[in-house]
């Protein structure tokens, strides 16, 4: 069985009345604010990213979100290329992780966090033979 929840999830409320109630969500950098169901949120949202490009796999759970990428990854302002500051270069890199804040498991969440990225990166070699 899957982990990871391929569907979109359904907004609760149009993206103008999000936006209005919820001004963190008008682009400013580091924040997010979700326009989902509780129980939508608690699910390992996945989605395909980059395909034309450099395949990821974009994971989000709750206010993390995780990168997944054979062979480096596109997200944000991290890309494969060579960056004049090497911290932005994602080359030789296969996960990114970002949060709101702290995160805190417990051993059963790791376990089902690790489960999760090796199924986002079956799914991407999967992909890559198609």
């Amino acid at each position: 069985m899957s982990l990871i929840s391929w569907d979109k999830p359904k907004k609760m409320r149009s993206t103008a009345t999000h936006n209005r109630g919820h001004m963190s969500d008008s682009d400013i950098a580091g924040t997010y604010v979700p326009n989902m169901s509780k129980k939508d949120r608690a699910k390992w949202k996945g989605k395909m990213t980059c395909v034309t490009t450099s395949p990821c796999v974009e994971i989000r759970k709750n206010s993390f979100v995780i990168v997944i990428g054979l062979d480096g990854y596109d997200y944000k302002s991290y890309r494969r290329i060579p960056a004049r500051w090497a911290f932005l270069s994602t080359i030789g890199k296969n996960v990114h992780i970002a949060s709101a804040g702290p995160i805190q498991l417990s051993f059963k969440e790791w376990e089902e966090f690790k489960a999760v990225v090796e199924e986002a990166r079956e799914h991407l070699k999967n992909y890559r033979r198609k």
